[in-house]
């Protein structure tokens, strides 16, 4: 593996600690309050609205889950790349379940940063791992990626190259939600040459997104002291693991690459959620809306 792609990851591993390691100084709109989505009523009963936590936690996958941003084609068993990829994505923004929720007033559009890095290995196969940012927020999340190209290379017929991949990413920097995502994705591209040196390649493809989200302890009346201000109702709460969120996210791209410079653009239209869980034999819905998300990725490929 280059040592290149050695000294970029540990140079954004420190960066990424740095990030972390301002706790409460800074906060932005999108940062999480998740003890704001339970309530006391005067009796000292603790409600959860775990229908708001899962539709939070379903748009929050789909915003900070890894994004292809490559055709189906691999980089080759000497191949290596490496991209920084802008997003922007929409969000419900107006529903209670993000208003109730975040510390500030979150936008419609929320922009994010996803850095990757790519390496070929035995022809076909192809690993990679980066991370990802949401712009106005302390969170990010660590994924890495395995795909094999099943049939590529007749770049000069009429035939599509074709891939199958498996994507994964854990959340870090939320206050309390714990959030693990899994993804399949088949794509299909077909390259395109123009002279020696340039390359356009148009590529679509599948992805299901599998989300997973639980919380850690919160505390519904964060105001209150309860050493001084004694009570026998407790007022703690915990957002359990109603099961599995799956969502679909269509995608279709194109990728231009000039010598060394790679640039590519990808949209996805992601439908609203519509799987319920359930909790202690309670359905608990999905409400997560319509999604787009539209990202320009910029790259070097070595």
């Amino acid at each position: 593996m280059p040592r290149r792609f050695l000294s970029s990851f540990a140079l954004a591993a420190f960066g990424l600690s740095l990030l972390l390691g301002s706790s409460d100084a800074w906060a932005g709109p999108y940062d999480l309050r998740l003890s704001q989505l339970g309530t006391m009523d005067p009796s000292g009963v603790v409600s959860a609205n775990d229908g708001d936590f899962r539709s939070l936690a379903s748009e929050l996958g789909v915003l900070m889950a890894p994004k292809p941003v490559d055709p189906a084609d691999s980089l080759g068993l000497s191949g290596f790349a490496v991209s920084a990829d802008i997003s922007l994505n929409t969000i419900s923004n107006g529903q209670n379940f993000w208003k109730n929720a975040t510390r500030g007033d979150p936008g419609k559009v929320a922009p994010t940063l996803q850095i990757m890095g790519r390496k070929g290995l035995w022809p076909g196969i192809e690993v990679g791992a980066g991370a990802t940012h949401l712009f106005g927020s302390r969170m990010w999340t660590i994924s890495g990626y395995g795909k094999v190209a099943i049939h590529e290379g007749f770049h000069h017929l009429p035939i599509p190259s074709i891939a199958l991949r498996g994507m994964f990413s854990r959340l870090v920097g939320a206050e309390d939600m714990n959030m693990t995502t899994g993804a399949f994705d088949i794509s299909i591209s077909h390259v395109f040459g123009v002279g020696k040196t340039v390359n356009l390649t148009p590529y679509v493809g599948y992805q299901g997104l599998m989300i997973f989200a639980r919380s850690g302890v919160l505390d519904a009346t964060p105001t209150t002291d309860e050493y001084l201000d004694k009570s026998p109702v407790l007022s703690e709460f915990v957002f359990k693991d109603a099961g599995m969120i799956y969502r679909h996210r269509p995608f279709l791209g194109f990728r231009f690459i000039f010598s060394v410079l790679r640039v590519g653009v990808e949209a996805m239209i992601v439908p609203g959620g519509k799987r319920e869980g359930e909790i202690e034999g309670n359905k608990v819905a999905d409400k997560s809306g319509l999604q787009q998300q539209y990202t320009l990725s910029l790259g070097l490929d070595f």
